[in-house]
């Protein structure tokens, strides 16, 4: 018992952000599951915080941006979330830092759910839609790992490339499932490349400053 919490304690001094989202996720599904039980469907989904574009416009319920980032609609969901977050989120955190990390997570969660937004303003599409989940955050981190692979290709690159099967893979999933939000992931994807490079951009001018 005392081995576990030690190598606990070890990794989230290690990688304090990826844990405690992890940590989160699992806090936040433990309350749905004692109102609504193992699973949600999208009533309930979207009482406990989920994302619905026609909510934050009549509503102005803007913490829903934030907020559907944490809810999982079942067992599967968070098992899997968590389990992807772990293996590509500790290796993200490494590679970028806490200050770095924490800006790609936020921009990462406000993206997923702010693009469809966006969109839902322009278009009208995603009316009925109601979404939750890490998985777009954790397209973020692959965005992320993109835009690492874009700038170290001697570095990254081999790694990148070694994802592309899953993360094709993953996109056809959300493309065929209709439960699985394909814009979220789309614009997780999108906001994590976009913050990842600025923040290396803005890294190498510094440099160059100095």
């Amino acid at each position: 018992m005392n081995s576990m919490l030690n190598r606990f304690l070890w990794k989230y001094k290690s990688f304090p952000i990826t844990i405690s989202l992890i940590c989160l996720c699992i806090l936040v599904y433990a309350m749905s599951f004692v109102w609504f039980g193992e699973e949600m469907n999208a009533l309930e989904g979207l009482y406990f915080g989920g994302f619905n574009p026609v909510y934050i416009q009549l509503s102005h319920e803007y913490y829903r941006l934030l907020s559907a980032n944490f809810i999982h609609f079942g067992i599967l969901h968070l098992a899997v979330n968590c389990y992807s977050l772990y293996g590509l989120g500790l290796f993200i955190e490494k590679s970028l830092g806490l200050k770095k990390y924490l800006i790609l997570i936020l921009v990462s969660a406000l993206t997923t759910t702010g693009l469809p937004y966006l969109f839902y303003l322009i278009t009208g599409y995603g009316a009925n839609v109601v979404s939750g989940g890490i998985s777009g955050v954790i397209f973020g981190l692959i965005g992320a790992l993109g835009a690492l692979a874009l700038r170290y290709k001697y570095i990254y690159m081999d790694i990148f490339k070694q994802l592309v099967p899953n993360i094709i893979l993953m996109l056809i999933i959300s493309f065929i499932i209709p439960s699985i939000s394909l814009s979220g992931h789309l614009a997780g994807l999108i906001g994590g490349f976009v913050c990842t490079y600025i923040l290396l951009m803005i890294k190498h001018q510094k440099h160059l400053i100095h």
